[in-house]
């Protein structure tokens, strides 16, 4: 059995943060800054924990302010340079806001079946985690840099929003809106493949009328502690 839920502990996000960094290395967020993010909003962390605790799948949505999203989208700031000042308050609406992906992954170690199981189940997850937020509309962006996400990009339907060649990381940037419409396919098709599914949702993100006026505790201490890594 697989849960899909927000990292419950710095030991669960470590695990997620190992995998990002040995798959996009210089692409990503410096391992501090990430942990600074997880301590301040975990809910920007999701990921799929199978026996033993192995990560299966992970995803990271980031909320940027309008300013930041345009300095992102122009290639005057790049992933790595991203802060928790650039994203929107928790008390401040998502209505057309920016979200952009960091990354959305799943491990190559499981079957076809399995691995459709864990990606609809992380997407089943952040359309819950936004359903909750009362999101009518909103633009996701994204950068590429595997194969993996050259075929989100297409599956998605996002249009190139600015070339490598113009952004400093070289990565272009592509982006589309997400209109209750298409949220309302997306899910229903994720949600045939989640029927009888192997993966328990776990839907501990923090509702607006719930949100802690401090990063909240799953179990240990804040803010969370990383290890450095090689």
């Amino acid at each position: 059995m697989f849960v899909c839920c927000v990292p419950r502990n710095s030991a669960e996000f470590s695990r997620v943060l190992t995998v990002e960094q040995s798959l996009f290395g210089r692409f990503t967020i410096p391992p501090d800054i990430a942990g600074q993010f997880f301590g301040s909003r975990p809910e920007i962390y999701q990921a799929v924990f199978g026996p033993k605790n192995t990560l299966a799948a992970y995803s990271s949505i980031y909320p940027l302010q309008p300013r930041w999203a345009e300095a992102f989208i122009a290639g005057d700031i790049t992933e790595p340079e991203l802060k928790p000042s650039m994203l929107l308050e928790r008390q401040e609406s998502l209505e057309n806001s920016t979200l952009y992906i960091g990354s959305l992954v799943v491990s190559d170690r499981y079957d076809p079946v399995t691995k459709s199981a864990l990606l609809a189940s992380l997407i089943a997850w952040r359309a819950k985690q936004l359903a909750t937020a009362s999101v009518e509309c909103f633009s996701v962006i994204m950068t590429p840099v595997t194969e993996h996400g050259e075929r989100l990009v297409r599956h998605c339907g996002a249009r190139l929003l600015n070339a490598g060649s113009r952004r400093k990381d070289g990565c272009s940037v592509y982006g589309r809106k997400i209109t209750r419409g298409y949220h309302t396919q997306v899910v229903a098709a994720v949600e045939r493949l989640l029927n009888g599914s192997i993966v328990e949702m776990k839907y501990n993100f923090w509702s607006r009328e719930s949100w802690p006026a401090v990063g909240p505790d799953f179990g240990e201490a804040m803010p969370v502690s990383v290890p450095a890594l090689s």
